[in-house]
This record gives C-alpha cells, sequence and structure tokens, in this order.
C-alpha cells in the first residue's frame, strides 16, 4: 500500500493499544474487511504530528478480495485523513522497510503567518540567510555518524548516507528535502533545526563539523507538523 496522511491527529503510525495511530486505524478497517486480525508493517515509523505523502506498508492476508475493492473499503472505513493511493500484490519476500533502498523527506519553513498553512509548515520569525543555509549541504551529504542530530538512544547504528539534498524557496515556504538510506529517530528534524540556525546567525555552516563530533550539543529540533515522509524507493 501507499498511504499519505495527515499526521496532525495521530500519535504517530505505530500501534498503540489506547491511542489513535495511522497502523492501528487501518489495521482496524483490514480486520472489519476480511475478518481477519492483520499486523501491517510500515516503511518508516513517523512520529506524532509527523504527515506523509508516500509511506509505504505491506501486508500479509488470505483474503481474496480483488485489491481496488481492498482499497475502496479501506478508505470508506478510515477517516478523511488517511488515503491509501495504491494497493498491488507483491513477492513474498518483499518487506517495506528492509527492502527500501533509500527515503525522501520533505521540510516545509514557512516564512509569513498564514492560519490555512501553520498546521503544516514551521512558521518562523526571523529572517533567514537561505544562501548560508545552503553551505550546509555538502558538509551533510555522504556518510556520518548522526548519533548528534537525532534522538540516537534507541539506535546501535547512528552512521547514515545522505544520498541527496536540496533548500528550494517557493514562496511562502522553504522547501528542505533530504534523501538518504536510512534515518534515525528525530534525524531529519535535527537536520533542519540546524540548519535554521545557521539561517538565523546562531551557528555557521562550518559548525557542522563541530556538531558531527560533539562539540556543540545543544541542537534544537525542529517541530513535527512540517515534515512529511515524500516518498520511499525500492
Amino acid at each position: 500500500m501507499t498511504i499519505e496522511y495527515d499526521g496532525t491527529d495521530f500519535y504517530g503510525w505505530q500501534y498503540q493499544p489506547d491511542k489513535r495511530t495511522v497502523q492501528g486505524d487501518i489495521e482496524g478497517a483490514l480486520k472489519r474487511l476480511t475478518n481477519e486480525t492483520i499486523r501491517i508493517i510500515g516503511a518508516g515509523r513517523t512520529d506524532q504530528g509527523v504527515h506523509a505523502l508516500g509511506q509505504v506498508a505491506n501486508f500479509h492476508a488470505l483474503t481474496n478480495l480483488p485489491l481496488c475493492q481492498m482499497r475502496q473499503g479501506i478508505n470508506s472505513l478510515t477517516r478523511d485523513d488517511i488515503n491509501v493511493k495504491s494497493v498491488e500484490s507483491v513477492d513474498n519476500n518483499f518487506h517495506s522497510r528492509f527492502s527500501a533502498k533509500a527515503k525522501v523527506y520533505r521540510y516545509q519553513l514557512l516564512l509569513e503567518p498564514s492560519p490555512l498553512r501553520m498546521r503544516y509548515g514551521w512558521y518562523t520569525r526571523y529572517k533567514l540567510d537561505v544562501p548560508n543555509m545552503r553551505r550546509i549541504i555538502p558538509n551533510v551529504l555522504g556518510e556520518h555518524d548522526f548519533k548528534n542530530l537525532s534522538a540516537h538512544n534507541e539506535a546501535k547504528k547512528t552512521l547514515c548516507t545522505i544520498i541527496g539534498m536540496s533548500l528550494t524557496v517557493d514562496a511562502p515556504h522553504i522547501i528542505i528535502e533530504i534523501e538518504g538510506n536510512r534515518f534515525l529517530r528525530k534525524m531529519i528534524r535535527g537536520i533542519v533545526g540546524f540548519m535554521y540556525d545557521v539561517g538565523r546567525g546562531r551557528f555557521s555552516p562550518e559548525n557542522t563539523h563541530d556538531v558531527f563530533g560533539g562539540i556543540i550539543k545543544d541542537i534544537y529540533f525542529a517541530p513535527p507538523h512540517g515534515l512529511y515522509l515524500a516518498e520511499v524507493k525500492y
């Protein structure tokens, strides 16, 4: 399944018995459709408030329900903040997380106050130095230890490879896209928070190496509502 969702009213992707999650809502719909208890596996566990344009999830089921009816059924049994964009059959060995070659995340900064946009982008009151923010990109590309730009307590492996990164201005937004082979928890929000601090003059692009080395530790994490899981590549 390829899934789009507005993460505002969810306690993240991962199932929690006493809280509303994306995984929980879809599994509940599948149970009503198939009368099976089905556990779906997401390509990434988005945190509370994080959105998705192209989350991918897989599951095994015994049902013979046609895929088009399954998609329609899930969408009719879930609220409007979830939309299953497609459902397709895959090889039995496919795993939405472990088969992924790369993921693309997008973060939106909002340059002016807008009640209709502030739910989906981080509004900044500072005038940001965009060219200076772009100077960080070459320092982040490639393989690095991102433990100091993430909530890394749960991770044993903190080396990640950033394959591509861009910063574009599409008024009233600054859009940051980051593609990598894997990501640690809050890692994108750590990178964006550091870029933001460079843009407002708190740090310089040269401080990137100080962050990786642990010399600078007081990193600000960007809030979740500006973050989107844009695409999973296989």
